[in-house]
């Protein structure tokens, strides 16, 4: 008798787990725009105003929900790999909050390399990238996110098309180099 309780309080545990899990993947996906005409900003021009706001590279943007509204947070970086935080509202473009995060210095270091690599062109920037995507695929990013991995870096980026299918690519953030 008892070995069945044991056996039922653990189904219903793991039940409980996969909803719980369940429900946190599907409340990312509410995050995506259900059409291009969702927002009245889009995102690069929620990541413009955040950029011009603090002076510093975007690195990551990503739209969400919060609240029931939808906003843009921002991931920027300064010259000296600080990191920045802003979230823009998706419909008004009022800048709701920017705060400098304090982060590990393997963070700074790998943020001031990404920044410095965009200002002297080593690295597409987070704007190049989607506009490239957006025009391959012909749809509207939502979610954008440079990528160091085994020292490729990259950006991974999703979009929303006319036909309202997520798309998730990535682009190599390295511009090749001109040979002279």
């Amino acid at each position: 008798m008892k070995k069945s309780n044991l056996v039922t309080s653990a189904a219903q545990s793991a039940i409980i787990g996969m909803s719980t899990m369940l429900a946190t993947g599907s409340a990312k996906a509410g995050d995506a725009p259900t059409s291009l005409s969702d927002d009245a900003l889009s995102l690069l021009k929620a990541v413009e105003i955040a950029r011009k706001h603090t002076g510093a590279e975007p690195l990551e943007a990503e739209r969400e929900v919060e609240m029931g509204q939808a906003v843009y947070e921002i991931k920027l970086a300064n010259k000296n790999g600080e990191e920045i935080e802003t979230i823009i509202h998706a419909q008004t473009g009022e800048v709701i909050l920017s705060k400098q995060r304090t982060g590990h210095d393997n963070d700074q270091v790998e943020n001031a390399l990404c920044a410095s690599g965009i200002s002297n062109g080593r690295y597409l920037s987070l704007k190049e990238a989607v506009k490239q995507s957006e025009s391959e695929f012909g749809g509207k990013a939502w979610h954008v996110e440079m990528e160091d991995d085994h020292n490729k870096v990259s950006y991974e980026i999703e979009l929303l098309n006319s036909r309202g299918q997520n798309i998730e690519t990535r682009i190599d953030a390295i511009r090749p180099v001109s040979k002279s």
